[in-house]
């Protein structure tokens, strides 16, 4: 199974999963979209180009809750993004392991499936499909 990441751009946030970095270009899914990437692995070298910021010049990036958090002995998905739930695959008391779909939804004319990141099993359901959810709204909750 290919590693599924969380990126950050400007205030928006992607769903990125890659099969294989040896290859040029890598093939990636971003937010369920194929997409080709161009990888290139910044210079160590001393005499790098001026125009390069050093690393400790660039500020941090502000902190940002993510989708997925706990609480005592439960973990919740947490909605991403505003949008409108399409679908849910899943009820309360099902068992979900990782990777299992569990819910997708629509931000910005685009589908987002939110997969589990652990296995455990359905403690709540917040929301059903055709329900708006607000960035940070829990959607599903595991323990």
């Amino acid at each position: 199974m290919a590693p599924v990441i969380r990126v950050q751009i400007d205030d928006r946030w992607y769903t990125v999963e890659v099969d294989d970095l040896t290859t040029s270009p890598v093939r990636a899914l971003v937010d369920s979209e194929p997409v080709d990437v161009h990888i290139e692995q910044p210079s160590r070298d001393a005499d790098a180009p001026k125009s390069q910021p050093a690393a400790t010049d660039a500020a941090p990036p502000p902190a940002r809750p993510s989708p997925v958090q706990t609480s005592g002995t439960s973990r919740a998905f947490y909605a991403p993004m505003p949008g409108t739930i399409v679908s849910v695959a899943v009820k309360e008391g099902d068992q979900v392991v990782t990777g299992d779909e569990v819910c997708v939804l629509e931000a910005m004319k685009m589908l987002q499936v939110l997969r589990a990141e652990w296995s455990g099993f359905v403690r709540a359901v917040h929301f059903h499909p055709g329900q708006q959810v607000s960035d940070g709204d829990p959607i599903v909750e595991l323990e």
